[in-house]
């Protein structure tokens, strides 16, 4: 994919997979069909649950019914044709431009809502994941356990340390008037902006 002109965020697993979704924000993700569930769930179910981004899984022909069902866009068998991989990540990233509107980098959003604010000290590590995994779902409704798996990579978080990193991500960007982020309580957090 670097000889073909591709930018590459690498992960080790699809925890770590999730995590570079909110930090590298890739327009387009490619990953192995034997990477190990996440909580049970099969790892493309839980990488279309947090991004609307196209997926291309690499496995076995046998598989490719199942992990279409699962919400890949594609399928390719091993061993791969690298020009015909090269071909379907340049014809789906057609596709998405096509089918919608540009969206900024939540980076850059991020940025601009902290610019807004006047200049504050910035966020944390774990604050900008935070706000990534809002902003990417912006509008949506985040639940807590979602927001624990995506920000946190499966560690063990209490829902105290998860409202402890919120509240301080919503005091930092108070200043901002276009940006609500909303608790609807015992269920999880939802970004809201004009």
């Amino acid at each position: 994919m670097e000889e073909a002109g591709y930018s590459v965020a690498r992960a080790a697993n699809a925890l770590e997979g999730l995590k570079q979704i909110y930090e590298a924000y890739p327009d387009l993700i490619i990953m192995a069909r034997e990477l190990p569930r996440i909580d049970g769930e099969d790892p493309c179910v839980r990488v279309r649950q947090a991004s609307y981004l196209p997926i291309i899984v690499l496995g076995g022909q046998e598989e490719a019914t199942e992990i279409l069902e699962c919400g890949a866009d594609a399928y390719m068998t091993k061993p791969l044709n690298v020009y015909e991989l090269v071909a379907r990540v340049r014809a789906l990233l057609r596709r998405k431009r096509k089918q919608e509107p540009p969206r900024e980098n939540p980076k850059l959003q991020i940025n601009k809502l902290l610019a807004k604010n006047g200049g504050s000290d910035g966020l944390t590590p774990t604050e900008y994941r935070l706000a990534s995994c809002l902003v990417l779902n912006a509008g949506k409704l985040v639940d807590y356990s979602h927001l624990i798996s995506e920000v946190w990579g499966g560690k063990e978080v209490s829902l105290d340390n998860l409202h402890f990193y919120m509240r301080r991500l919503r005091q930092k960007l108070t200043g901002f008037s276009r940006c609500l982020i909303v608790n609807c309580h015992g269920i999880g957090y939802r970004l809201e902006a004009s």
